[in-house]
C-alpha cells in the first residue's frame, strides 16, 4: 500500500470528523431533495389506490410488456373505437405513470444538490490545515462554504450532465460486449472481464472526482483546465490514487456488508420505525464514506502538486 494513500485516507477520516457539519448538511439536503419523490406517489396512493387489489399486484412487480401495454391502452381504445375504460386499468395506469415520473425525475433531483454542495465541501477540505494539531482548532466557516457552493454550482452541474452522458455512451456498449463475450465463451471469462470492468469504473470515478478537486484547489471554473490537471495528476500518481480509492471503496463495502448481512436480515420489518431509522443511518454512513474519499482525495492532491 502506498504510504501517500494511507496518509491521505487518514486525513480524510480526520477532516470528516473535524467538519461534522458537512455530513449533516449533506444528509439534510439529500433528505429534503428526496421528499418530492415520495410525496407524489404518496398523494396518489392516499386517494384510495393503495387499498385496491390491483395496486398490490403492481407492488409485487410487473413485466415490462405489461407496463407498455397499460400506458398505450388509451391509444388502443381509440383505434378500436372503445369508449371508456375499466377502473382497474385506470388505476394501474396512474400508478405506472407516477412510478415513471419518479424514475425520470430522480437523476435531476440527485444532480442539483450534489452539484451545489460539492464546491463548498471541496473548498472546506482544500482550506483545512494538513497538520493534525492545527486541524483540531480550525473553525468551520459557513461563509466560505456557501461561497464555494455558489461559485462552482453551474460548472459542476454541467460536469454532472457531461459525466452522465459520457458514462452512458462509453460504458453501456462495453458492458454489453462483456456480457455477450461471457455468454459466448463461458463463465470462466467473467473472472477476467469483471475485475477489468471494475478497475475501469473506479478509474473513471477517480478522474471525474479529481476534475472537481483540481478545479477547486486551483481556484478555476475552466472545465478543460481542470480536466487537464486531473488527468496529469491521476496518471502521475496512479499507485497512490489506486490505493486511496481501494481503501475508500473497501470502507464502503464493509458498511454495505454490515447493513445487508449483519443488521437487516435480523430486523423484523414489522418494526417500521426502527427499520426507517436504520435505513437513514445507513444512508448517513454512505455519505460519510463518500466524504472520506473526497477529503482524502483533496489531501492527496494538495500533497502532490
Amino acid at each position: 500500500m502506498e504510504r501517500n494513500s494511507w496518509h491521505a485516507f487518514r486525513m480524510g477520516l480526520l477532516h470528516t470528523a473535524r467538519y461534522r457539519w458537512l455530513l449533516l448538511v449533506l444528509f439534510a439536503v439529500n433528505l429534503i431533495s428526496a421528499l418530492p419523490l415520495t410525496v407524489l406517489p404518496a398523494l396518489g396512493l392516499a386517494s384510495g389506490m393503495a387499498q385496491r387489489p390491483v395496486i398490490h399486484q403492481v407492488a409485487d412487480g410487473l413485466d415490462a410488456w405489461l407496463v407498455v401495454e397499460t400506458l398505450m391502452a388509451p391509444v388502443s381504445d381509440v383505434a378500436l373505437e372503445i369508449v371508456g375504460e375499466s377502473e382497474s386499468t385506470r388505476w394501474v395506469r396512474q400508478a405506472t405513470m407516477l412510478g415513471l415520473i419518479t424514475v425520470l425525475t430522480l437523476p435531476l433531483v440527485a444532480w442539483l444538490p450534489t452539484a451545489f454542495l460539492t464546491g463548498g465541501l471541496l473548498l472546506t477540505y482544500a482550506e483545512a490545515p494538513l497538520s493534525f494539531v492545527e486541524l483540531r482548532t480550525a473553525p468551520f466557516r459557513w461563509r466560505r462554504f456557501l461561497w464555494g457552493c455558489w461559485r462552482w454550482f453551474g460548472v459542476f452541474l454541467l460536469l454532472s450532465v457531461v459525466q452522465a452522458t459520457v458514462s452512458t455512451v462509453l460504458f453501456v456498449p462495453i458492458i454489453g460486449a462483456a456480457i455477450g463475450a461471457i455468454a459466448c465463451v463461458g463463465g470462466w471469462l467473467a473472472w477476467i472481464v469483471v475485475p477489468l470492468l471494475v478497475l475501469l469504473l473506479v478509474l473513471w470515478l477517480a478522474l471525474m472526482e479529481y476534475i472537481r478537486i483540481a478545479a477547486v484547489v486551483s481556484q478555476t471554473r475552466d472545465i478543460f483546465q481542470a480536466f487537464t490537471k486531473a488527468v496529469g495528476f491521476v496518471f502521475r500518481n496512479l499507485p497512490a490514487v489506486a490505493g486511496l480509492y481501494g481503501l475508500a471503496l473497501l470502507l464502503l463495502g464493509l458498511l454495505h456488508a454490515l447493513y445487508r448481512w449483519g443488521l437487516l436480515p435480523h430486523l423484523p420489518l414489522d418494526w417500521w420505525p426502527v427499520v426507517l431509522v436504520l435505513q437513514q443511518a445507513f444512508i448517513l454512513a454512505r455519505l460519510w464514506a463518500r466524504l472520506v474519499r473526497l477529503a482524502g482525495g483533496v489531501a492527496l492532491y494538495r500533497a502532490s502538486v
